[in-house]
């Protein structure tokens, strides 16, 4: 999965307004019999499941994007991003706070 493929299934998102102006074509346009209030629920209720469906589809398309693109651990690094080589101790950051910088106790 890549961002390509996330842009395909955004896409795909925004076909839930070309069913809704199909669903407006039918009720408003064709000549057809009418739909009954029963016939425009369930084709609501279809469309919302689509859409719903397709959002899901999305967002696990954007998790499989970002867990491919995050490495997984940063070496070097703790937790807050933090160089490991660079942190320092509670006692050093005491002293360096009281001004006492570059003292250690052994």
């Amino acid at each position: 999965m890549n961002v390509n493929d996330l842009e395909d299934k955004i896409m795909s998102v925004w076909s839930t307004a070309d069913d809704i102006d199909t669903l407006l074509y039918r009720y408003l346009d064709s000549p057809a019999e009418e739909l009954s209030k029963d016939d425009i629920s369930n084709t609501l209720l279809g469309i919302k499941s689509l859409h719903d469906q397709r959002c899901q589809k999305l967002w696990d398309a954007f998790e499989k994007v970002v867990a491919n693109s995050v490495p997984s651990e940063m070496p070097g690094f703790d937790s807050n991003g933090i160089r490991l080589d660079v942190r320092k101790s509670d006692e050093q950051r005491r002293l360096d706070s009281m001004g006492l910088e570059g003292l250690r106790s052994g």
